[in-house]
């Protein structure tokens, strides 16, 4: 039996528009959200006044934001957002694109304070088959620029795997890092089509991972499919969690509702990540 104590908060990516259905699972299964719809067009701009987008001033968010958000801020599941992504890169060598990059993540995490989250989860931008001087100076301006937003917004912050390969670039910024608010959201799925087998990913940023996203695939693309329907070893994966021996943020990456349902009955019919 797995210690109380150590029981993982357990997370789904809702959708506005099928908000009924998600309120209804999370209260039947004790779930949280992680709020996902922020994080892309066009729900990312949808609170900015027309002719901002693009233009790289500060955004002006309204203080209402509308249904969706009035939604999110008063539904009481919130417990994270997963930070923009698309085509973000907040240690690009281009000034511009660095600039509208770190203004989108400080966004996403201004919209976690207001829905009353504790968590962001940003991808880690690295491209992941260039090292030598591009990886160190990629380091050193994430691990800056993710300190700041950590002090600035009082939030915990952790780094995805999503286009890494291997856990390398993941390590050397998580070596660079000195707060302890920052951390590694280690993607399984995305670790299943790696070059990396996971007990190699967790031996090598396994102390600083904190948060799971959890997802099933074929091991060649994110297909997001229902945990136990793809290739993902989930026996090996609970036995390298209980090993980090901490409690941790688990997200559903599954889809819509029908799969969370199967993912969570899947979870509790092998008793892993200490569900039952």
């Amino acid at each position: 039996m797995i210690d109380e104590k150590m029981k993982p908060v357990l997370q789904v990516q809702p959708s506005f528009a099928s908000r009924n259905e998600w309120e209804a699972i999370a209260v039947r299964e004790g779930l949280h959200f992680e709020v996902i719809e922020y994080s892309v067009p066009p729900v990312l701009t949808e609170d900015e006044p027309e002719g901002d987008a693009g233009t790289g001033r500060s955004a002006k968010q309204t203080k209402t934001g509308g249904p969706r958000r009035d939604w999110y801020r008063t539904n009481g599941f919130v417990s994270a957002v997963h930070g923009a992504f698309i085509d973000v890169n907040p240690a690009s060598g281009d000034e511009g694109i660095r600039l509208y990059s770190r203004r989108r993540c400080a966004e996403s995490c201004s919209l976690a304070v207001d829905l009353g989250a504790g968590h962001v989860v940003f991808h880690s931008s690295c491209t992941s088959f260039l090292r030598g001087t591009y990886l160190d100076e990629w380091a050193a301006r994430c691990a800056s620029f993710y300190e700041e937003l950590a002090a600035r917004f009082d939030l915990n912050i952790w780094i995805e795997n999503s286009q890494d390969m291997d856990a390398g670039p993941i390590r050397k910024l998580m070596e660079r890092i000195s707060v302890p608010k920052i951390g590694v959201c280690l993607d399984l799925g995305h670790v299943n089509y790696s070059r990396m087998p996971m007990e190699e990913w967790f031996e090598s940023v396994g102390e600083w991972v904190g948060y799971l996203h959890l997802s099933d695939n074929m091991g060649l693309f994110d297909d997001h499919l229902p945990l136990g329907r793809g290739t993902v070893d989930w026996e090996k994966a609970d036995a390298l969690w209980r090993l980090a021996g901490r409690k941790m943020p688990l997200t559903l990456e599954v889809g819509g509702v029908r799969d969370v349902e199967m993912s969570v009955a899947y979870l509790k019919e092998h008793g892993y990540f200490g569900q039952s």
